[in-house]
């Protein structure tokens, strides 16, 4: 379950900068249940900005799963442009790497992982698993229902769509929130992905969920959270 889980595991969201504030500094927590019960762990994401550049670190320290993932990449009038994406997890066991190096200026991005290096075009339009959430973020402020992204993967790029279903009152470590319920389109299949993000806390996601199979299911939730915006 490990990677279709862990690429959702940080959202912080093209056409909206008139409303979209960025994000300066965030550092937060999340408390996690797995098939229903609480576990013990640290799950930590940070959010770091230098003028038009972000560094975004997620680690998560469990018995069970081991998460480290990093992305680094430009960001302007809402518009994110890939430079780094990597991630260490070792679950079960199971120990696995990967990195994408994206060139804007070639269109293409260079995956290695434990098989090799393989290029892959992008067009110059591909994300990689995070830097698309801040798009996301200036979409779902202004208003759009189904959001599309062109996400670089296991080896390829992939169209990945997501659908806003709902509203809920999620309760979180700092307080219930009104959120905004996002799930990916995944067809017929019975594994469901669903994340909630707050609009009173300038769209910041407050809670995931993933449904592998009926076996295998994890929340996660805000448990406390520290952040700013640029100053305009």
């Amino acid at each position: 379950m490990t990677k279709p889980f862990l690429w959702l595991l940080t959202l912080v969201l093209t056409s909206a900068s008139a409303f979209a504030q960025d994000i300066d500094h965030l550092s937060a927590e999340y408390s996690v249940l797995l098939n229903g019960d609480k576990t013990r762990g640290v799950n930590t994401l940070k959010i770091d900005r230098n003028k038009g550049n972000y560094n975004v670190h997620f680690s998560l320290a469990h018995w069970l799963l081991d998460v480290d993932q990093q992305a680094s990449f430009s960001w302007k009038n809402c518009t994110a442009t890939p430079q780094t994406f990597s991630y260490k997890t070792k679950y079960l066991g199971t120990r696995n790497e990967e990195r994408l190096v994206f060139d804007q200026k070639t269109k293409m991005a260079l995956f290695q992982d434990k098989h090799g290096d393989k290029l892959v075009p992008t067009n110059g339009e591909a994300f990689d698993p995070v830097s698309f959430f801040f798009e996301a973020r200036c979409d779902l402020m202004a208003g759009k229902t189904t959001l599309t992204y062109p996400i670089a993967r296991d080896g390829e790029i992939k169209i990945t769509t997501f659908n806003v279903v709902g509203k809920e009152v999620v309760n979180t470590g700092i307080g219930p929130y009104e959120s905004l319920i996002v799930e990916r389109d995944r067809g017929n299949s019975k594994r469901k992905t669903r994340f909630w993000v707050a609009p009173a806390l300038d769209y910041q996601l407050i809670q995931i969920s993933h449904v592998e199979n009926r076996q295998l299911s994890v929340t996660v939730t805000l448990d406390k959270l520290s952040y700013s915006l640029v100053k305009k």
